[in-house]
């Protein structure tokens, strides 16, 4: 008479499902950069939150190319520093 008549929650994880197509530049960058500091680098997923050198040149990397999408959206060319 105790027993729980719900069904119990589904457990299994969703389908992997292809991606048809591409990234765009910034988004390619921004996985770039995510996939390092929370995948791959073992300094990047430290408690202290202090990135490696290879996660800030990975950001920087992202905003620069951020930057330049941004721009040419703006409709000017961009600019070299």
């Amino acid at each position: 008479m105790g027993e729980s008549r719900d069904p119990k929650p589904a457990t299994e994880r969703r389908p992997t499902v292809a991606v048809a197509g591409r990234l765009s530049p910034v988004q390619e960058a921004w996985q770039r950069y995510v996939r390092h500091s929370l995948h791959q680098c073992s300094v990047c997923r430290c408690a202290d939150g202090s990135p490696c050198d290879t996660a800030e040149k990975l950001y920087r990397a992202y905003q620069e190319t951020a930057a330049k999408a941004a721009e040419q959206l703006a409709g000017r060319s961009p600019q070299r520093q």
